[in-house]
C-alpha cells in the first residue's frame, strides 16, 4: 500500500513537469549529512557526505519542482558505555545509498522555499565496523529505503543554493526485526544554471 502511494505520488510530480513550464534549472549540489536510526537504544549521530546533481523546474510562479540524483553516506554509532553487550567495543554501522529525492518547492518570499516530497534510495554499501575491524552485512540490510522529505532552502538569483532537509525513514533498514529506520538531516549547497 505505501509502495502504491509512493509510486503515484512520483507519477503526479513528474507529470506536472508537462505544465506550462517557465523555467528549466540543473547543477551540482554537495553537502553533509548527520544521520541516525530510530529503533536502535544509544544509537548517536554520524556524519557523511551528500553529493550529486539536481535538476528543477518553475510550475507556477510560486511552486516548484526538483529532483535529484544523490550519493549520501548514511549510519549510526553506539558508544559501549550505552549497550552493555559492545563489552567495551565501539560500534559503527556505515550505509552508502544512491538516492533519488523528489520534492515540491513552494515558494514563500522572494527565494525562500520550503521543500516537501519522498526520497527513494537504493543501498550499495553497508558495513559494520567494530574497533576497526569491518565486515559487510550483506543479507542483514534492507536494499530500499523510502523516506518522507521536508525542508527549507534559499534559491540566490545569481545561482547559489542552500538547502536542509529532514529525512524520516519510512522503511526498515534491516530485514529481521523490520522496527529499525533511518533519519537523517542534510545540510547542502548547489549551483543552478
Amino acid at each position: 500500500m505505501l509502495h502504491k502511494s509512493l509510486i503515484l505520488l512520483l507519477f503526479f510530480m513528474t507529470s506536472v513537469l508537462g505544465v506550462r513550464a517557465q523555467t528549466w534549472g540543473f547543477g551540482p549540489k554537495i553537502g553533509t549529512a548527520f544521520s541516525t536510526v530510530n529503533g536502535v537504544e544509544g544509537a548517536q549521530c554520524m556524519p557523511g557526505v551528500v553529493a550529486g546533481a539536481f535538476i528543477d523546474r518553475m510550475i507556477h510562479r510560486k511552486i516548484g519542482l526538483e529532483t535529484d540524483l544523490l550519493y549520501a553516506m548514511n549510519g549510526f554509532k553506539v558508544a559501549p558505555e550505552t549497550r552493555a553487550e559492545l563489552n567495551d567495543q565501539a560500534l559503527k554501522i556505515r550505509l552508502g545509498y544512491i538516492c533519488m529525492p523528489v520534492v515540491g518547492k513552494f515558494y514563500l518570499i522572494r527565494g525562500l522555499n520550503l521543500q516537501l516530497g519522498a526520497q527513494f534510495g537504493y543501498l550499495i554499501l553497508s558495513k559494520e565496523i567494530i574497533n576497526d575491524t569491518d565486515r559487510r552485512l550483506k543479507n542483514a540490510i534492507n536494499r530500499y529505503d523510502v523516506r518522507f522529505v521536508s525542508g527549507l532552502a534559499y534559491d540566490f538569483d545569481f545561482g547559489l543554493i542552500l538547502e536542509g532537509r529532514y529525512q524520516i525513514g519510512l522503511t526498515p533498514i534491516e530485514n529481521q526485526t523490520g522496527h529499525i529506520t533511518n533519519g537523517s538531516l542534510q545540510i547542502a549547497a548547489g549551483w543552478r544554471f
